[in-house]
């Protein structure tokens, strides 16, 4: 087992992609160099696997933490996977349909969504996902995280969802156009705890570049939260460090080597 300096986990929308979705070569090099300074590079965000394969390939990610927490791996190896459970599942269905709602879920390999609609291909177009419609694929797979389609503004019915399922799961703000939704106590800290723990990776010091709300535990989870200068108020204000340049001028490359670690 290789001996590692730290841990720097990494956000990817808004941080380590630029608004366009991609990684620039000085942010590529970053993840080498940290490598070469014995640093592990660590991913952690709210996408599914099979969303980021191609930046786990360039990137040359062997640990990762994705669907918010739900879904860890280590050098290569799953080592913590949140199922939600089948029927919890079917009542959310069934309970988005009085709001004629969809529901769409994920694992690491893919997703599909209840039902199609504008908001539905809007999401997945500005995701670049392919929109799969299969209303029973929660019935036939393990499912790691669910997106409940519910807009921001008048028609946002997530105090209703937290009071019917509030008990079983936490929801996210993370899209205008929906809520992230994981198992309650699942979030990008639990990841964290549980790579580390795994890894044997503990009392190393331990880092964190992120832009937004669902980033917050992540910040209160390591020694040395890192803030985009893109980032909302509210992750910069629980943030050590907050970037000179934003996420689409290769600002965590910048603040790496202010950090010294490359």
């Amino acid at each position: 087992m290789k001996s590692y300096k730290g841990v720097v986990f990494f956000d990817l929308d808004g941080t380590l992609f630029d608004d366009d979705k991609n990684v620039s070569d000085r942010n590529l090099l970053s993840l080498d160099l940290l490598r070469e300074n014995d640093y592990l590079p660590v991913i952690d965000t709210g996408r599914n696997q099979f969303e980021i394969q191609d930046l786990i390939d360039k990137g040359k990610f062997d640990s990762f933490i994705t669907a918010n927490g739900s879904y860890v791996v280590y050098e290569g190896k799953a080592i913590d996977v949140q199922e939600i459970p089948q029927k919890i599942n079917a009542n959310i269905v069934q309970f988005a349909s009085h709001f004629n709602e969809e529901v769409a879920f994920y694992n690491n390999v893919g997703c599909a969504v209840t039902g199609g609609n504008q908001m539905v291909t809007d999401n997945y177009k500005a995701l670049g996902l392919k929109e799969v419609i299969d209303p029973d694929f929660y019935k036939n797979n393990v499912i790691n995280f669910t997106f409940v389609y519910t807009p921001v503004g008048e028609n946002d019915h997530q105090a209703k969802y937290e009071e019917i399922f509030g008990s079983d799961l936490t929801f996210y703000r993370n899209n205008p156009r929906g809520l992230d939704v994981v198992l309650n106590g699942v979030s990008k800290a639990a990841g964290i705890r549980s790579l580390i723990k795994h890894a044997g990776l503990e009392g190393l010091p331990t880092y964190a570049f992120g832009d937004g709300n669902n980033d917050i535990p992540m910040f209160k989870e390591v020694d040395n939260p890192v803030a985009m200068r893109n980032g909302l108020t509210v992750a910069k204000s629980n943030a050590k460090y907050i970037t000179k340049e934003d996420n689409n001028h290769s600002g965590v490359y910048f603040e790496l080597r202010e950090l010294k670690l490359i």
